[in-house]
C-alpha cells in the first residue's frame, strides 16, 4: 500500500516509513478518535471490487487519522457462507501489520470486522 503525506501531499510508495521523506512530517499523528464505516458486500461487489473498496477506505482512514475502520463484509445470510469474509479479513490483517494495528471481529455484527489503526 502507498501513502500520501497529510502535510505536503507527497506520494510515498512504502508504508514502512513513519515520516515523509520530503517534509519530515509524521505520517501517523494522533487519531481523530473516529471510526470509519465501509460496506464492501451489499452493493453486489465481486472480490476485486470489494478489495479495491477496502484499500481505498484504508488509504482514506490513514490519511485522515481515523482511529479505525469498521468493515462490513457480510455473513453469508443468503448462501449460508460468506465468500468475501476470509479474503477481506486477510487483507485487513495485512494492513494491520503495515500500520501497526490489529483486527478484531465486531461484537455486535457477525458480518463485520474492525481494523484498529492505533
Amino acid at each position: 500500500m502507498s501513502l500520501i503525506c497529510p502535510e505536503c501531499d507527497f506520494f510515498i510508495d512504502s508504508a514502512d516509513t513513519t515520516t515523509c521523506p520530503k517534509c519530515d512530517a509524521p505520517l501517523r499523528a494522533r487519531s481523530n478518535g473516529r471510526v470509519m464505516h465501509v460496506d464492501v458486500a451489499h452493493a453486489g461487489e465481486n472480490l476485486d471490487q470489494a478489495l479495491r473498496k477496502l484499500e481505498r477506505a484504508i488509504d482514506e482512514a490513514v490519511h485522515h487519522n481515523f482511529r479505525g475502520i469498521k468493515v462490513i463484509h457480510g455473513r453469508g445470510a443468503t448462501t449460508g457462507k460468506s465468500f468475501l469474509k476470509p479474503h477481506i479479513v486477510n487483507a485487513m490483517k495485512r494492513a494491520a501489520t503495515l500500520y501497526g494495528g490489529k483486527v478484531a471481529p465486531d461484537r455486535d455484527n457477525p458480518g463485520a470486522h474492525l481494523l484498529w489503526l492505533e
